[in-house]
Formats: structure tokens, C-alpha cells, sequence
């Protein structure tokens, strides 16, 4: 593990409550963000269900409903800041990168503790850092560099299972999902959504905007 960085097998010790608000975010605030969903993936899911089940009995953690299971990948914009025309241009854009991009497999297995939310991380995160990459550059080129905020370019991919919605230790936690006898499963990324997101019942959702097939599809 030591030649990963420490976000990818570091646990936290001290948890804290995920669901204060972001700047720019309240109830009924909509974004456009591109996750990669992966709660259609029946073996990623059993392996979430099965870390799950095992802090299902300590108090402070908001489970993840599978349909809303996914990876961060990059925002866009709130729904108001952009107009019709340059989210065209962005899909148009995008849509041409990413039919470039070769599909690829992503390998998760043991859990980590964060601060404010219970993960997974992929073994190889460099696949996610790559097409990150791929869609920031199409978003410059459709709407011209930093034209839109698109963040950091520090990214830590990884799926959340359970979010943390009060400050506590995390020795319970961690006692209990190091219990759990797992394998390793693996998901296959063959898309890209753009998503219209938001966060008004104490978790993320979303509708799909458009989907960008990878060149598999082509």
C-alpha cells in the first residue's frame, strides 16, 4: 500500500457529518456534473451491500441507496449558470472526446474510511484520472479555458457507500468493516453520464442528462 498515496489506504480517525452545505448549494439547487453511475453493477453492488450490512447497527451513517451509487468524476456547472446553447456545445464536444476512449475495468475490494464518508477506491485509479482529464479538456474547448470553474485538478476517485451524518470516532467503524470477508469485484466503464443533480433529501440525486457512449460503442 505505501507506494499509493495515503488518501488511497489511509483510514480517518475522526469522522464528520457530510451534509453541511456546499458553497453556491440549498435545497433546490440543481447541477450538472458527469458521475459514472454504478449501481446497475450486480457484483459492486453485493460487495456495498455486504460492507453495508456491517456498520448497519452503529448510528451515524446514511446508507446509500443502490440507485444512487457512484463515482465523482467532475462538475459542470448549477443549472442556472449555464445556457441551453453552451451545455449543447459541451455534450457536442464531449461526446467527440469520449468516442475515443477505449472502455475500461475498474478493480475494487477493501474498504477505506474518510472523514466524512465510508468508500470504496479503485486499485488503479489512473484509467479515471485519464478520462477526468479527457472531459475537462473537452468542456475548455467547447466553452474556451476557464470560462467555467472546473476545480481543483486534485481528484480522489471512489464510490461512497455510506455517508457519515455525525461527528464520532471512527474506531467502530473501522472495527466493523474490518470484520467482513469479501473478494474482489470489478466494473466495467463503457460510459459517461451527465447528470442533473441535487441533494434535497439528505442524499444525491439525479436524472441523466445525455450519455456518452466510449468507443466501443462506435
Amino acid at each position: 500500500m505505501r507506494d499509493k498515496p495515503e488518501w488511497m489506504w489511509r483510514h480517518a480517525t475522526e469522522l464528520r457529518n457530510h451534509w453541511w452545505w456546499r458553497p453556491g448549494w440549498q435545497t433546490g439547487t440543481r447541477f450538472y456534473a458527469f458521475h459514472l453511475a454504478v449501481g446497475s453493477c450486480e457484483d459492486l453492488a453485493g460487495l456495498v451491500a455486504q460492507y453495508q450490512d456491517a456498520v448497519q447497527g452503529i448510528a451515524g451513517f446514511d446508507p446509500i441507496p443502490r440507485e444512487w451509487l457512484h463515482i465523482t468524476m467532475q462538475g459542470l456547472a448549477f443549472v442556472d449558470d449555464i445556457s441551453a446553447e453552451d451545455l449543447a456545445s459541451v455534450v457536442k464536444t464531449t461526446r467527440a472526446a469520449l468516442r475515443e476512449v477505449e472502455p475500461f475495468t475498474l478493480i475494487f475490494s477493501r474498504p477505506l474510511i474518510r472523514p466524512e464518508a465510508l468508500v470504496l477506491v479503485p486499485e488503479d485509479v489512473q484509467p479515471l484520472n485519464d478520462l477526468r482529464d479527457i472531459v475537462r479538456s473537452a468542456v475548455g474547448k467547447a466553452l474556451g479555458q476557464g470560462v467555467i470553474d472546473l476545480g481543483t485538478t486534485d481528484f480522489q476517485p471512489h464510490v461512497s457507500f455510506a455517508y457519515v451524518n455525525a461527528d464520532q470516532p471512527a474506531a467502530e467503524a473501522l472495527t466493523a468493516l474490518e470484520g467482513v470477508e469479501s473478494t474482489a469485484t470489478s466494473f466495467h466503464v463503457d460510459e459517461v453520464p451527465l447528470i442533473e443533480m441535487h441533494r434535497d433529501n439528505r442524499m444525491y440525486e439525479w436524472r441523466k442528462v445525455e450519455s456518452f457512449r466510449l468507443a466501443e460503442s462506435r
